[in-house]
């Protein structure tokens, strides 16, 4: 099952936006056993449009457009389709109203002319209801050739992706047909190289799952792919590889797919009944908002104390002055004490600190640009740790992030294999 993508917008082309929607597509596709076989990439251009999206027709059974279903003069998929497949365009009563009652509760008392045009659908076209925006999908048939017209924000085009298009190809492609299935390990505080020598017997034997690591800046993935098996069977093996790689990689593993470290560390605080709050320098709020990130995460996280400058990291989290004239604001010292001081501010059981030097300035020989210092406290004791970060200001901040999470998944992690 062949299926090609046209991606439609100027601003791809002159690379103010990332086409973000085809990989996603290609991925999805892949786990029901269809194939991407194109992807063409053309801009807001009314002849160009037509005859990429003819090329497309002729060639497979199956497209997806992407983009230009919006309500401005840039915006011409719906035209440029119903041009290509010879029908003409007509206003869909329903999703006119849908369209004018979006803007209703937008607080808008008419909904603005050009918006008109969302509601013109190609004659004989299924509409793919769009809850997340005003542009609905689109199923276009004829010439042998079906079209799914999608919008182009990525929030939307997955959304109909799932919702209107995957259950098509599916059902069209049949249960039992060969897919491509993935399953990803995710890891943290371990790098590549030492990660695969880890793992190095048992994928050593793996085929025919191909393995593959996927670094980024503190954490590794290992994703395991297996083509050309029906799905049961596919995620069937996938699974049994992944519980060798999930027990290998103790204590640097958190979890597979979607799972993420936060998430981890709020299921490992709440299944030891403690709650944490973070102290953070450097960083300046970026721990608390990857903690923040998981729904529900009230109920074990707490809050935290942004203490960039020295005096309030002497009034707000009791660090002596003592210790930051001796040691700095950049210390292990000052670490632990930051760790001691937003514990008993909060009554938190768990406290988690990070202090450092992101740049571009202020380092020397002795305390360098990307010094950091992390740590975490629980009733258990303290553990403090040295980083020296290479990159920019950004990339130091994240590392350090990313770090300190690891960090507490270490020291939080139930016994036994995570999940």
């Amino acid at each position: 099952m062949d299926v090609e993508i046209v991606a439609i917008g100027n601003e791809l082309l002159l690379g103010e936006t990332v086409d973000t929607n085809s990989p996603y597509a290609a991925r999805r596709l892949a786990e029901i056993g269809a194939r991407l076989s194109r992807v063409t990439v053309v801009g807001d251009d009314r002849a160009r449009m037509r005859r990429a999206l003819e090329e497309a027709r002729d060639r497979v059974r199956w497209v997806i457009t992407t983009g230009g279903l919006g309500p401005t003069r840039d915006d011409l998929t719906r035209p440029v389709v119903a041009e290509v497949f010879g029908l003409p365009l007509e206003i869909d009563a329903g999703i006119l109203a849908d369209v004018e009652e979006r803007f209703r509760r937008f607080g808008y008392e008419t909904m603005p002319a050009s918006n008109r045009c969302q509601a013109e659908v190609p004659r004989g076209a299924r509409v793919i209801p769009n809850t997340h925006g005003s542009a609905p999908g689109l199923i276009v048939e004829g010439r042998g050739c079906t079209f799914f017209v999608l919008p182009g924000v990525p929030a939307e085009m997955r959304a109909l992706l799932e919702e209107g298009v995957l259950p098509v190809l599916a059902a069209a492609n049949g249960e039992k047909a060969p897919v491509v299935r993935s399953l990803v390990v995710h890891t943290a505080g371990i790098g590549e190289s030492a990660l695969a020598e880890q793992l190095d017997e048992v994928l050593a034997h793996a085929e025919p799952i191909e393995v593959a690591y996927l670094p980024h800046l503190g954490m590794v993935d290992v994703r395991l792919t297996l083509a050309g098996l029906p799905r049961d069977e596919a995620d069937r093996k996938l699974s049994d590889l992944a519980e060798k790689v999930l027990r290998l990689t103790t204590p640097y593993a958190y979890g597979t797919d979607d799972q993420t470290l936060p998430r981890a560390i709020g299921e490992a605080l709440q299944g030891r009944g403690w709650r944490l709050a973070v102290a953070e320098s450097m960083t300046s709020g970026e721990l608390g908002a990857e903690i923040t990130s998981v729904p529900g995460s009230s109920a074990w996280f707490l809050g935290g104390v942004l203490a960039y400058a020295n005096e309030v990291k002497e009034a707000l989290l009791g660090v002596p002055r003592d210790t930051l004239e001796r040691h700095g604001a950049v210390s292990e010292e000052t670490c632990r004490a930051m760790l001691a001081g937003v514990r008993r501010a909060l009554s938190a059981e768990v406290g988690c600190a990070i202090t450092g030097i992101a740049g571009p300035a202020g380092g020397s020989a002795e305390k360098p640009v990307g010094r950091v210092w992390i740590g975490v406290e629980t009733p258990d004791g303290a553990q403090v740790r040295k980083l020296d970060s290479p990159g920019d200001r950004d990339e130091v901040r994240r590392r350090a992030t990313v770090a300190a999470l690891a960090l507490l998944w270490r020291r939080l992690r139930p016994e036994g294999e995570p999940r």
